[in-house]
């Protein structure tokens, strides 16, 4: 799943001032704790130049050994009309 947004969850101080206020620890980050077998791409730059439908998209990460994210080139491939 791709956005151009930061990132699927609220901004670290929204989910902070929220587990102030409830006297508790919070779950942070809880869209990249959900456990659901997929990919998630955020910040992308363009998407409104895409079709509705007819392009694959490759996502091309750096391989970063041990972590759970990284910088990608990300692109999509157009069929042809």
């Amino acid at each position: 799943m791709g956005i151009d947004a930061w990132g699927w969850d609220r901004p670290l101080w929204m989910q902070a001032e929220e587990a102030l206020k409830k006297g508790e620890q919070g779950i942070f980050w809880e869209a990249h704790q959900v456990d659901l077998p997929y990919s998630q791409i955020e910040r992308l730059v363009n998407l409104d130049q895409l079709p509705p439908t007819g392009f694959t998209v490759s996502c091309l990460p750096l391989p970063i050994v041990g972590g759970s994210a990284a910088p990608a080139r990300v692109v999509a491939i157009l069929e042809e009309a």
